[in-house]
């Protein structure tokens, strides 16, 4: 969850909401909203995110998800066109 995620970031860094906000030119009220889930970055600011804390915006974006074992991936399955 993206709240969850600029939280973690933020506190790892040391940084108060304060600090991040000034650094990503918002509001701190913008950075409360964000890590409580109350509203969601424009694509800019989840971009700057990204670069501010070097982290991919799929990190940012996606939710976790357990590794998959190469085995259990489903292979791409050949269409036979043959029979209609």
């Amino acid at each position: 969850m993206l709240s969850k995620k600029v939280y973690m970031l933020r506190k790892k860094s040391g940084l108060s909401q304060e600090q991040l906000a000034e650094q990503l030119n918002v509001s701190r009220q913008a950075i409360s909203k964000w890590e409580s889930g109350a509203s969601f970055p424009e694509s800019e600011k989840l971009i700057a995110i990204s670069k501010y804390f070097n982290v991919s915006l799929d990190y940012l974006m996606k939710e976790q998800v357990e590794e998959i074992e190469p085995a259990t991936i489903n292979k791409e399955k050949t269409i036979d066109r043959t029979n209609p």
